[in-house]
């Protein structure tokens, strides 16, 4: 009996895939083909359009900044103090509401400093009053009893909030009142006037 011809490709068929190597290596040659053919399609670049356009319309605008006017000036501003400190201290401004402003637009603040102000102001008390006389408001800062023994500062200020949200530069008022009244208490205000 004479054995079957197995044809020569089949035999170098089997021999490969009897070698692990040669499949690996079949494989990786693969897949560096299919990169390859892949790299190149995707590296083409974008074709070009004749898209273009032109619109004739044009707009204009004009803008300004909004100001939100200062209290205005409106006098002297005033302080109190006493032998020791030991009565009633006060700090005054005086302001006016700028044109086309109402009284709730205003934001009045003060701050104190030095001595015993933050604690006493805190425990005995301390008043902030505004009252309204011939279009000039008068906004006084009351300290309690002591509350300046040991000298302080404070300062009262005012500023105007528009609706939008935008608020003034402020009018600020400062007062200083000597270690133990010992002197003169003394206010400045800026601006000036």
């Amino acid at each position: 009996m004479q054995r079957p011809v197995i044809p020569r490709r089949s035999r170098e068929r089997r021999a490969l895939s009897a070698d692990p190597r040669a499949r690996l290596r079949t494989r990786i040659a693969a897949g560096v083909i299919a990169l390859g053919i892949m790299a190149t399609g995707l590296s083409q670049p974008p074709e070009e359009t004749e898209a273009l356009w032109a619109d004739g319309e044009s707009g204009r605008a004009t803008f300004t900044a909004l100001t939100v006017p200062v209290a205005p000036y409106g006098g002297d501003c005033g302080i109190v103090g006493s032998l020791l400190n030991l009565g009633q201290s006060t700090l005054t401004i005086r302001w006016r509401l700028p044109a086309g402003y109402a009284l709730a637009d205003a934001r009045i603040s003060y701050t104190g400093s030095n001595g015993l102000v933050p604690a006493v102001d805190t425990l005995l008390g301390t008043s902030l009053r505004t009252t309204q006389s011939n279009g000039v408001y008068t906004t006084v800062l009351s300290g309690a009893l002591l509350n300046a023994v040991l000298g302080a500062s404070r300062s009262v200020s005012v500023q105007i909030a528009h609706p939008s949200g935008w608020i003034s530069p402020a009018r600020t008022v400062v007062g200083n009142w000597p270690l133990l009244g010992l002197g003169t208490a003394t206010c400045s205000m800026t601006p000036a006037a």
